[in-house]
């Protein structure tokens, strides 16, 4: 019996140390979002524990009555701080001032009534000193305030019970590992007050400062190991799981912690990880600033933004958010061809071709490079327009323009230079080379005739072909210049000819 009571004195004492060993740990975390919670919680089960400790070890009824009263100085507050915690992890609405006041009134007036005992009798109507020289109780008699207290304790009880439960319905593992901790940890000082409430002796033990002191350990390292209030708290569950955007929250290795539904959606493979377990292809989170990735059937593009989680100055993980800008892009792509290209023949538009072709002719290697610059006219369109319409005169500039197109590589740059002028710039190329595919392109237009309502068209065109040689500095300007002045003398000398910029040059005339 004797080695009993000293073992429970002990559990007692070693409970004691655990509850400022808690303090210090929560002071700690002060940085952390909702760590006053875990400060007032530390402290008032210390003041619960360090009371009992002082009651079963008292000598005198005065000494054990003072253990008592610093006891109810945390006891009282410990249930309606868990409940603001456990109301807050999970994102429920925050009282307001006069919630609060009602929420603290009971255990006020408790705390209030108990240290104004004997004048007051509200709370105990009589106590009487017990002890056995090992082990000493203060064997109480309860008055009214106390049975309403322990009437709205179990009130608070239940409402965290169905709080914590409420929440573990549809969650993921990692919050339900989480709430399990919280359902624990207000389950544990419960269970072990149940002896202590249906003991008949005259001596009991009291295991709940015990339980108190396990509760607070539980939270702390479900803070530590299990991210409850630092890397993914839960008051953001809700919202989280609602985002339509892909929401990953990894340590600093990149390695997974938790992540939305739209995540597991994206990343099947996430439904099977565990908690600090590696991702596979992490490492393209870290390098690239939009990701391209096949989801039912369909590449989709996603911008890809990261949020280093702070505590203090010392980083805890990284918050990853994939946003869909597939249809931003399909947008800018199509606002970016709407600017860029002519709508009728499909080909750069004036500006376009200017800076295309100034990119071109500006780069790095370019004077290592020759260029040949086409200047394309249809002869006689204003005829066609007069006699034919202005339908058919769209229709032959469209046959004209998809004729070049053909003719030349993706690398050249093709324009409409205006009205019906085409203008192409060919890279890389030698001056027979560029002369004779203007020849072979002339050839070819004034080969394919254009119906249009029963009608057929024969066009032709003239061309004037400028040429820069490699080991010069290119001016778009200047091959402009010579490849218009070609083009009229071509259409001076007759039309339908293609015109070198320099007169006679290869055999042209």
């Amino acid at each position: 019996m004797q080695a009993s009571l000293n073992v429970f004195v002990l559990l007692v004492f070693m409970a004691t140390i655990s509850s400022i060993l808690l303090i210090l740990y929560s002071i700690r975390q002060r940085a952390v979002e909702k760590s006053y919670f875990l400060i007032f919680l530390s402290g008032t089960t210390f003041l619960y524990t360090f009371g009992y400790l002082l009651e079963i070890l008292s000598p005198t009824l005065e000494a054990a009555f003072y253990g008592v009263r610093m006891q109810y100085m945390g006891l009282p507050l410990i249930l309606p701080i868990c409940y603001l915690f456990v109301r807050d992890i999970h994102g429920e609405k925050r009282f307001k001032v006069p919630k609060l006041f009602l929420l603290f009134t009971v255990p006020v007036l408790s705390i209030l009534s108990m240290q104004a005992y004997p004048l007051l009798r509200i709370y105990y109507t009589h106590i009487e000193y017990i002890s056995n020289h090992y082990i000493a109780n203060c064997r109480i008699y309860p008055g009214p305030l106390y049975h309403l207290y322990t009437a709205y304790s179990y009130l608070l009880f239940f409402l965290i019970l169905w709080l914590i439960l409420k929440h573990l319905k549809g969650s993921g593992r990692l919050k339900r590992r989480q709430s399990f901790i919280l359902l624990a940890a207000c389950l544990i000082p419960v269970i072990c007050s149940i002896p202590y409430v249906l003991s008949a002796a005259k001596l009991r033990y009291d295991f709940t400062p015990i339980g108190n002191a396990v509760s607070m350990a539980l939270l702390l390292y479900a803070v530590r190991y299990h991210n409850l209030i630092s890397v993914v708290p839960l008051a953001r569950a809700q919202v989280i799981e609602a985002m339509e955007d892909a929401f990953i929250v990894c340590d600093n290795d990149l390695n997974f912690l938790d992540a939305n539904r739209a995540a597991k959606r994206l990343f099947p493979e996430m439904n099977l990880l565990m908690p600090g377990e590696a991702m596979k292809g992490a490492e393209r989170f870290q390098n690239e600033a939009e990701l391209c990735i096949q989801t039912d059937g369909e590449s989709r593009i996603y911008k890809l933004t990261q949020t280093r989680i702070l505590q203090g100055s010392k980083s805890s993980g990284v918050c990853i958010v994939l946003h869909d800008i597939t249809e931003k892009e399909k947008l800018l792509e199509k606002l970016h061809i709407q600017a860029s290209f002519d709508p009728l023949l499909g080909i750069y538009n004036r500006g376009a071709f200017f800076r295309f072709a100034n990119l071109m002719l500006g780069a790095r290697d370019a004077e290592d490079r020759s260029y040949a610059l086409l200047m394309i006219d249809l002869d006689f369109f204003k005829q066609v327009n007069d006699t034919y319409g202005h339908l058919a005169g769209d229709t032959v500039l469209k046959t004209v323009s998809g004729i070049v197109k053909e003719n030349f590589r993706k690398d050249d740059v093709i324009g409409r230079y205006g009205g019906e002028e085409i203008v192409v710039l060919l890279e890389n190329v030698s001056p027979d080379r560029g002369f004779d595919a203007a020849e072979k392109l002339r050839e070819m237009i004034e080969n394919t005739p254009v119906s249009h309502q029963g009608s057929t068209i024969n066009i032709t065109v003239s061309i004037g072909v400028a040429y820069s040689p490699s080991g010069e500095v290119h001016s778009l300007e200047d091959m402009l210049a010579q490849a218009d002045l070609a083009l009229y003398k071509a259409k001076n000398n007759g039309r339908n000819r293609m015109w070198p910029s320099q007169e006679g040059e290869n055999g042209y005339a």
